[in-house]
């Protein structure tokens, strides 16, 4: 490879909050160990792509970082990335700046929805979305999704009863799936979205991950499957997974309808979320390149061969441990449910005591009890640590 994922930056000395026990235990409520090894928050350990580095670099000589906006350069990249990996031939005009995706769920959510409006949300899913529902004096609506012979399915007959009824008025789509690892066919991806738009729901698709997917699967951008999709939906996607750069405050929306996107900018500046980031923009601009696009898929790669280490690692030392294969993101959802010890007790052995931070499965709502949710976009070595405490705690015996 030409990059290398192998190399250890030491995060401690930045002020990165996954790697800092106070900032964890601040958001888990508890005391955690100084030793722990955070695989929880969901961006990577490896070193940014040196292309935006050296963009960045450039871009802090120029000594001034006042107010700033995209400008055509930051438009074209959006479009050039879409096309070289989707194939999806998208207008400069569509594209909206937004400082994250979970700002963006939760503009579409007061645009075009009302208080006490049902939300259909996937669950066990990324909670933001369920959190973002209820602070918005929504209603969640769990359309849960299906575990059939080690493979999750959209229930499509369910969604089709909720999507009917009219207090129902949006979905928010998880594409892929986190923290499951689905990559949706295309086929799954238009039987739900005809029947939003059967009964007139607003779909809203984050693809944050889109650009994280393995061989033998296609990601396929919702909108670019059917002008009506295009005409009626959200998509809503980001740098920040696929090139660790979340702290830049960078993401977009992609919306044709010029009514829907005007409906959405509105309430994104009554929201005051219409401040640009200098550095975001110049991050998006050097990723979205061919430099980036080389340096994304070695990531990738390594990644996958992550998975597969994951994947013997539980076969080979952790009886009643499973997995099953993420298709895409570098998240694996563990199943821990053939240890029987219940949620308590594994958050106790795995969190606490072999201070491995990953995020329990209730977390994620109905669907994610005695699952954890681990983060492989990481170097081998703090990944075998990881899983040898894991082992090591999960099968000692209790007094």
């Amino acid at each position: 490879m030409k990059y290398d994922f192998d190399r250890i930056v030491d995060r401690k000395q930045t002020n990165d909050m996954k790697w800092h026990a106070k900032a964890v235990g601040s958001y888990l409520h508890m005391d955690i160990p100084e030793d722990m090894i955070p695989m929880w928050l969901a961006d990577t350990e490896f070193p940014c792509a040196p292309v935006i580095v050296e963009a960045l670099k450039n871009r802090v000589e120029k000594e001034i970082f006042g107010y700033c906006a995209p400008m055509e350069s930051f438009y074209r990249a959006v479009c050039y990335w879409q096309k070289l990996r989707f194939n999806w031939e998208v207008k400069p005009e569509w594209i909206t700046y937004i400082p994250s995706v979970v700002a963006g769920i939760n503009i579409a959510i007061r645009a075009f929805s009302k208080e006490g409006d049902g939300v259909i949300i996937q669950q066990p899913v990324y909670d933001p979305f369920a959190s973002i529902v209820k602070n918005d004096n929504r209603r969640v609506v769990n359309n849960g999704l299906v575990c059939r012979d080690g493979h999750f399915e959209m229930n499509l007959e369910e969604l089709e009863e909720l999507a009917s009824r009219p207090e129902n008025t949006m979905m928010i789509l998880c594409s892929p799936h986190n923290p499951t690892g689905r990559v949706w066919k295309k086929e799954e991806l238009t039987k739900a979205a005809d029947i939003c738009l059967k009964h007139h729901v607003m779909l809203v698709s984050d693809e944050i991950h889109g650009d994280i997917v393995y061989q033998g699967h296609t990601h396929y951008p919702l909108l670019s499957l059917d002008g009506r999709y295009a005409e009626h939906f959200i998509h809503l996607a980001a740098p920040g997974k696929t090139f660790n750069v979340a702290g830049l405050k960078a993401s977009m929306s992609i919306i044709p309808n010029q009514s829907v996107r005007e409906a959405f900018v509105k309430t994104q500046i009554a929201m005051s979320l219409d401040v640009k980031n200098t550095f975001g923009i110049e991050s998006v601009i050097a990723a979205y390149t061919p430099e980036g696009a080389e340096w994304a898929e070695q990531e990738v790669t390594y990644m996958q061969e992550n998975v597969n280490y994951v994947e013997e690692y539980l076969k080979e030392h952790m009886p009643g441990v499973t997995m099953i294969r993420p298709e895409g993101t570098f998240l694996c959802w563990l199943d821990l449910s053939g240890l029987h010890l219940g949620d308590q007790e594994l958050f106790q052995r795995i969190v606490l005591d072999a201070a491995v931070i990953c995020v329990p499965g209730p977390w994620f709502g109905p669907g994610g009890e005695e699952h954890f949710r681990l983060n492989i976009g990481c170097p081998r070595s703090i990944l075998t640590e990881a899983l040898e405490r894991m082992r090591k705690e999960l099968y000692r015996e209790t007094p």
